[in-house]
């Protein structure tokens, strides 16, 4: 066995494991440009024709431009060893050439290599998919051999983004290493040492993978805890993230470093301390209609720079809700049942009742912002509430389509979320929103002119909290009162 398996230190195999699984991987996914195929086949024949030490160089360039593809942050770094590297081998290539080492046909693939390098690294990287990486890498790894050393700290790196257990990481350590030693590499503990020390400096320690929020947090660690696994959404305000601790799955409403013209909102210490307040606020709400928050977390000091507040932005843990919002529902269905409206209007009187118990206004009570998990519908995205204080407040993040005419102007009461809530029953009942009457100047039409299945009374009170007034308007306390009495 061990005749059979020795070979030179330059064998075909673990360049292509790595080159058809990781590189197609990662290079797809990361550049999207039509060079990345002629060069993953260009670095595959380059290092099946490199040997001695420009093999180890060779590898060492192809390594670059993949961590580049996957850590963009690290980018001037990467491209000053990737020029650094490639001048060193052009003059290492200088005893090669007047040696004759290599044929006319190396230099022209190195050429190309080279060429197709250049145009990949300056390119505006998208987000690799690891987790389709995850298993090639794991499996070239098993191959890797010590003159390919840099590509094992690739898919260190790989493996650690995509969570591989540690158990699995040992384990491909140990074949690794039992492979070069049967195949007589002098050097067979590089590799796998390679490949361990690239994973458990990126397990869990890597904060970001870009600097450009939402998407450079994209398989790294929110605050070094919670693994980012899927961007679900973005605001004015805030960007939502799925996040995973253990086995459990997180909803982290992330504060944005600015908003879209550029106004500071986490980069203003009156901002960052108003969103500290207001969510540390939310903790206190407990109820069944309302989507629970679990911890607030803020940075010691003020942010100075984009960097900084990548590395650990403010955030709110809140619960996973996977069934979906109230707008995708309407969407398939355009509009409810009067049975199934009064069920999820009871429930979200609940949550709006419980949320002003607290004197806080929610502010963007919308069918994106209503959530459901196991068919129980919760008022979610509290990130523009505000802590009524005197009655009145000021608010410029806000959904227009569903605020109270109050909103529009600068002002607010817990008698706006009274309104918004009706535009959405009202929207639930008759599939039209009635504020396009309001914004038209006509007075609103009773939700039985569009579903004859409604109730008088049930409208009545539906127009009762559209009132332009807000003074007219029943309270949450109303609601529950509502629901005791009449249904």
């Amino acid at each position: 066995m061990y005749v059979y398996l020795k070979h030179s230190d330059y064998s075909v195999w673990p360049i292509t494991l790595l080159a058809f699984g990781v590189f197609l991987s990662i290079v797809f996914t990361s550049y999207r440009l039509y060079a990345a195929l002629p060069w993953v086949v260009t670095s595959a024949v380059l290092m099946t024709m490199s040997m001695d030490g420009i093999f180890l160089i060779n590898t060492a360039l192809v390594a670059l431009i993949l961590l580049r593809g996957v850590l963009d942050r690290f980018r001037k770094p990467l491209i000053a060893l990737f020029i650094l590297l490639t001048l060193v081998k052009m003059f290492v290539m200088i005893d090669y050439y007047l040696e004759e080492k290599f044929t006319y046909i190396y230099y022209i693939v190195d050429g190309v290599f080279t060429t197709l390098s250049i145009v990949l690294y300056p390119y505006n990287r998208r987000i690799p998919d690891v987790k389709r990486a995850t298993w090639p890498a794991a499996l070239a790894s098993v191959f890797m051999t010590s003159t390919a050393t840099p590509l094992s700290v690739v898919a260190g790196v790989t493996l650690a983004l995509g969570e591989l257990p540690h158990y699995v990481i040992i384990a491909v350590m140990a074949a690794n290493g039992v492979y070069l030693y049967l195949t007589g590499d002098a050097f067979f503990y590089l590799p796998p040492t390679a490949l361990v020390l690239a994973y458990f400096a990126t397990y869990r320690r890597l904060t970001h993978t870009s600097q450009t929020p939402p998407l450079g947090w994209l398989y790294s660690w929110l605050g070094g805890r919670y693994k980012v696994v899927k961007l679900l959404g973005a605001g004015g305000f805030s960007y939502v993230l799925a996040v995973k601790h253990g086995r459990e799955t997180y909803a982290a409403k992330v504060l944005r470093y600015s908003d879209d013209a550029g106004v500071p909102l986490a980069g203003d210490e009156n901002v960052l301390a108003a969103f500290g307040q207001e969510m540390n606020r939310y903790l206190g709400i407990k109820s069944p209609h309302v989507v629970r928050a679990f911890e607030v977390y803020l940075p010691a000091v003020a942010y100075r720079d984009l960097a900084m507040y990548m590395k650990n932005p403010p955030y709110i843990l809140l619960e996973y809700m996977d069934g979906g919002t109230l707008r995708d529902l309407l969407r398939v269905r355009k509009k409810l049942s009067t049975h199934e409206a009064l069920e999820i209007f009871r429930q979200l009187a609940v949550g709006l009742y419980d949320i002003h118990k607290h004197r806080v206004v929610h502010l963007d009570i919308k069918p994106e912002n209503i959530l459901f998990k196991n068919g129980v519908a919760k008022i979610g995205d509290m990130g523009i509430a505000k802590v009524v204080v005197g009655g009145y407040v000021r608010s410029s993040y806000m959904s227009p389509a569903y605020a109270a005419p109050e909103v529009k102007k600068g002002r607010a009461t817990l008698a706006s979320d009274i309104y918004s809530l009706g535009c959405v029953m009202y929207e639930i009942l008759t599939g039209i929103n009635p504020n396009v009457f309001v914004e038209s100047g006509h007075e609103i039409p009773h939700p039985s002119a569009y579903n004859r299945e409604v109730p008088r009374w049930l409208g009545d009170f539906l127009l009762k909290m559209l009132s332009l007034n807000p003074a007219e308007r029943p309270t949450a306390g109303d609601l529950i009162t509502f629901f005791k009495e009449s249904v």
